[in-house]
């Protein structure tokens, strides 16, 4: 079958080769709770969709964060026939690993422990012991490479610090003045304690880690504690917090992993441009199909049939 178009005839069955695509874009897969939930909120300027934006063209950036689930919870959902799908095969399944056991996936955050530190006595139900938490770190960490290749690329981020001041009004407009008990089920120290563990888990096996717990205080110091305006509720990202975490993600990213990394237009400081460059193992290094102003009116087709030559590399 073929449609036809003003400019020229599209083939329904590019596949001529084999059953196999000509190409597959890269992917991002973003594992977390509700703070990678709504990371690509619009109301939110959400992380993730910073670094959507840092792959235009050139990356898909799939979301699977589960709001409220601690890491207990997200290895239940692994072993369960929709969550491997949802996580791992639906990632894998056009290109699987090659010979190298490398996949289509470049790059996995794993982003938990803000509700895995929730006090035991106050919210036992979302609380994991520290050590079962980081155990818990090293199984999503192994199952990625498991599923993704022993060379795909992995960032852990740390739970972002808690503040009191703001937690609390945020209980009290919940609740109301009647029900609000006045106390943390989350807190800073718990969360310190939290984050050290996933800094630990990063120095053992090796890892980039992005400890927001540590640097959003640094950025923002003062007895006011000026860096509440980075969460929205005490807890979870502000829009000012979402921005702070995908500028810092990019900077991680650029620093540990140049080869997946975009730079973006001199001219411009646009990501999406035909200007700007990415690291060789996103495989297309210009990004999928002719920029634009690549294009010629005398001769169009002339920008696709070089594109069209260009062969997919996989690192």
């Amino acid at each position: 079958m073929s449609a036809k178009h003003s400019g020229g005839e599209c083939q329904t069955n590019s596949c001529d080769e084999g059953d196999k695509p000509p190409f597959q874009r890269s992917k991002i897969v973003l594992l977390g709770d509700s703070i990678t939930q709504l990371s690509f909120s619009p109301s939110l300027s959400g992380w993730g969709a910073h670094i959507a934006e840092m792959y235009e063209r050139r990356c898909d950036v799939f979301n699977r964060g589960m709001s409220g689930y601690n890491t207990d919870w997200f290895l239940l959902y692994l072993n369960t026939k929709q969550g491997r799908h949802d996580v791992f095969d639906s990632m894998t399944m056009s290109g699987g690993l090659n010979a190298d056991g490398i996949s289509d996936v470049k790059l996995v955050t794993i982003f938990f422990g803000a509700n895995d530190a929730s006090c035991p006595k106050l919210n036992s139900r979302q609380h994991v012991p520290i050590l079962r938490f980081q155990e818990n770190l090293r199984k999503i960490l192994s199952a990625c490479r498991d599923n993704f290749g022993s060379k795909v690329r992995l960032i852990l981020i740390t739970p972002p610090p808690v503040h009191h001041k703001s937690r609390l009004k945020f209980q009290l407009e919940k609740f109301g003045p009647e029900k609000a008990t006045g106390e943390l089920e989350r807190n800073l120290d718990l969360s310190s304690q939290y984050a050290t563990a996933v800094n630990d888990i990063s120095d053992e096996l090796n890892i980039p880690c992005l400890d927001l717990w540590k640097l959003m205080q640094e950025s923002m110091p003062g007895k006011d504690e000026p860096w509440s305006q980075y969460l929205s509720d005490g807890l979870h990202l502000s829009g000012l917090g979402n921005a702070f975490v995908g500028e810092r993600l990019i900077e991680l990213i650029t620093k540990e992993y140049p080869e997946i990394a975009v730079t973006p237009s001199p001219a411009t400081g646009h990501w999406g441009t035909a200007t700007s460059n990415a690291g060789i193992a996103l495989g297309n290094v210009k990004g999928v199909g002719p920029w634009h102003d690549e294009i010629s009116n005398l001769d169009p087709g002339m920008a696709f049939q070089t594109n069209n030559s260009a062969k997919k590399r996989r690192f």
